[in-house]
């Protein structure tokens, strides 16, 4: 796969649970420091040894997401692997492997932090649509 353009990464992190709410523009701030990565058949990206760096967007291929060797499910064009990873440096709990040629797009946490720390405007939308998963998680919209 060639290597996509700022537009072309742009349309992938629309797909984003996460960057949902963001502007064409705001992404296309991310999509600068979005990286595109590819793996060959079986080359294992994340695993609970290794501490994740930042999210991915498959971008085309498949990926295996296995746990004590039993494939629990299989994420494809679109899917995001390791999304928390952008807040969070603890380990996964799953091992995720190429299925076939796999590209993602690689967002590192340092990037994308010095990224947040010149616009403030897509920290906060962030931060909402993680308020709002919150909210959702435990059931309530209520504002307490």
């Amino acid at each position: 796969m060639r290597d996509l353009n700022v537009v072309e990464k742009v349309i992938a992190l629309e797909s984003v649970e996460l960057l949902k709410n963001l502007t064409p523009d705001q992404l296309a701030l991310i999509a600068y420091v979005a990286r595109q990565k590819s793996y060959g058949p079986g080359h294992v990206i994340l695993s609970p040894e290794n501490v994740p760096d930042g999210l991915a967007v498959i971008l085309d291929g498949s990926v295996e997401l296995l746990k004590d060797g039993e494939v629990l499910d299989t994420a494809h064009q679109h899917d995001v692997l390791g999304s928390w990873a952008l807040f969070d440096d603890s380990p996964l709990a799953v091992t995720a492997r190429a299925v076939e040629e796999t590209v993602l797009l690689e967002i590192r946490r340092d990037d994308f932090f010095d990224m947040l720390s010149d616009h403030t405007d897509i920290a906060s939308s962030l931060f909402s649509t993680l308020v709002k998963r919150f909210r959702a998680l435990l059931g309530s919209t209520a504002g307490a």
